[in-house]
């Protein structure tokens, strides 16, 4: 109970801050740094999963490499376990935790003036796919594109615009998209589910919502 009055007052106290500051008529920005994997206490903010947490035989691991950056590897096994009742099997995935609570509500990324979310990695040949979760009424829907790595083996920014985002809910794409909660971007995550056996590895070091010079969010700059 402390440490949720002590949230709470933290974010009155920032809310008052920005306030004072004017925050929100400081106008256009190129950049909203949202995550970073750099350091071992990076690592904190960050949930793993993978079939093995219902009996499947895939291993995932998040850790920080010698060169200070995020990895995200392990194999993937399309194996099934025991349990008959689970049809299929292969997956492993990373998401940031979602912040801690206060009586505001849930602290969450507002990417609403942003185009793109742009994610700095090296990674493999595996397809990979980005997950959004916005503080919705559905907690299970999340927003998912595919991570497209031009050139694997190396350092890249995938930029992906966030309108380009599909409604997905437990995996399927839903027949009705909404548009994504913009405002309220609760965790960033990214999945592996391309059904093959065998190892992957991609290295993240930052993800960051951001504008180019001639983009404001969804508006084309005039200048």
């Amino acid at each position: 109970m402390f440490s949720f009055l002590r949230r709470t007052a933290s974010v009155a106290a920032d809310s008052t801050a920005k306030a004072l500051r004017m925050d929100g008529l400081q106008g256009w920005q190129r950049e909203l740094p949202m995550l970073s994997l750099k350091t071992k206490e990076d690592l904190d903010s960050w949930a793993i999963g993978s079939d093995k947490d219902i009996g499947g035989f895939s291993e995932a691991a998040l850790d920080i490499t010698t060169e200070n950056v995020g990895r995200f590897h392990g194999n993937l096994s399309m194996d099934l376990p025991a349990n008959p009742e689970i049809q299929q099997s292969g997956y492993a995935a990373i998401r940031s935790k979602a912040r801690a609570s206060s009586m505001f509500g849930t602290p969450c990324w507002d990417t609403s003036l942003f185009r793109y979310l742009a994610l700095r990695v090296r990674g493999d040949e595996r397809k990979y796919f980005v997950n959004i979760q916005t503080d919705g009424v559905i907690q299970t829907d999340l927003y998912q594109h595919r991570l497209f790595l031009r050139t694997p083996g190396q350092w890249e920014t995938v930029m992906i615009p966030f309108r380009d985002f599909i409604l997905t809910n437990n995996g399927m794409i839903q027949e009705q998209q909404i548009e994504m909660f913009r405002e309220k971007v609760k965790t960033v995550g990214i999945s592996l589910t391309d059904k093959k056996n065998g190892p992957f590895s991609l290295e993240i070091e930052t993800i960051s919502a951001v504008n180019t010079e001639f983009t404001e969010g969804d508006m084309d700059r005039l200048e």
